[in-house]
């Protein structure tokens, strides 16, 4: 009996930014040498068995996750922009602690349609990943398994429709570093509401 297709959201591994206490958002970070490792040993527990195809956020700390996690199984992830992390503008490369001190912070953290100056609204951010899951999931054959390597603010906002948790504001827990979040690839269609 072949098994279900599945969707899997996996955010990147730990960075040295995230180490510091850094929002990254669109920049970019190194992945910490022990995050390497554990992508490797995650790779080689990942169940794929069947058809499957992994995409990735054209990020380096997410594509580099994605090559350690597909490299066991002989595949490269597909470089996909449209999986990038929200644009947090201003914001970018602000301290976490900064950040606790800013009362505008928690509305743009949290409230779907505020806009970080230069960057994007939680709700741009939900139409641009729900749409292109979709579009990946209306174009790939129905029993191919979905991977998808990106990043945490992305998968917050697919896992709190998923799972029926979406409200204003947005209070879905961050995924860590390396989380995969699984459900049946059939579950996207929920997503279809949210456009």
């Amino acid at each position: 009996m072949i098994a279900a297709p599945r969707l899997m959201l996996i955010r990147h591994g730990r960075t040295h930014a995230n180490a510091a206490g850094l929002l990254m958002g669109r920049t970019d970070s190194r992945l910490l040498p022990e995050s390497l490792q554990q992508a490797t040993t995650l790779g080689q527990s990942l169940a794929l068995t069947g058809p499957f195809a992994v995409y990735s956020s054209d990020q380096p700390r997410a594509l580099n996750t994605a090559h350690r996690l597909t490299h066991p199984h002989h595949r490269r992830p597909i470089q996909d922009p449209a999986l990038r992390e929200r644009d947090f503008g201003s914001y970018t490369l602000t301290a976490f602690t900064d950040l606790a001190r800013d009362p505008a912070w928690a509305n743009v953290d949290t409230h779907y349609d505020a806009r970080p100056p230069g960057g994007e609204t939680l709700l741009d951010v939900e139409k641009r990943i729900f749409a292109h899951l979709l579009h990946l999931h209306d174009t790939l054959p129905p029993e191919t398994t979905l991977v998808a390597v990106g990043h945490s603010t992305c998968w917050r906002l697919v896992e709190s429709v998923l799972c029926g948790r979406r409200h204003d504001p947005l209070d879905e827990p961050i995924p860590p570093p390396l989380t995969v979040l699984e459900h049946p690839r059939d579950s996207l269609e929920v997503l279809r509401d949210h456009l």
